[in-house]
């Protein structure tokens, strides 16, 4: 890839990066830290209803998950960021083949060419179906 490029790539995976390093700070700071008691001012002390406390837990395990997700953005585009450092970046972490700048385009952090992607996610989902499948035939044996 050309340096000219590798750069225009640097400037939005830093970008992108900024954008989730605020994310992760506005859920940790709104929604972790938060409970519903504190949210709607009510600091009384009284219990709080039972459903209540379900629903925060609730909005506290959707927060975690989305920090998890984002956290993995996060080093995605780091990786991304370090590749271009040491000029490898933009090509296949599996074939080696150079990835299209279109994908880059789209997704600046994407380790692999459509193709070795599409396969990737091909053996995911037949992972998936087959281990469905033994819990099937376990269950239907045991």
């Amino acid at each position: 890839m050309k340096k000219k490029d590798a750069e225009v790539y640097r400037k939005k995976l830093i970008k992108e990066k900024e954008r989730l390093l605020l994310d992760l700070q506005n859920l940790d700071k709104n929604s972790l830290h938060v409970t519903s008691q504190e949210g709607s001012g009510n600091l009384s002390g009284y219990g709080t209803h039972l459903a209540d406390v379900a629903t925060d837990m609730y909005e506290q395990e959707k927060s975690l998950s989305f920090m998890n997700n984002e956290e993995f953005l996060l080093q995605e585009v780091e990786d991304a960021l370090q590749k271009i450092d040491k000029n490898k970046y933009g090509n296949c972490e599996a074939c080696g083949v150079e990835i299209s700048l279109k994908r880059l385009d789209v997704e600046p952090h994407a380790k692999f060419c459509m193709d070795c992607k599409t396969e990737e996610e091909e053996k995911k989902k037949s992972s998936v179906a087959n281990g469905s499948l033994q819990k099937n035939i376990r269950k239907r044996r045991g």
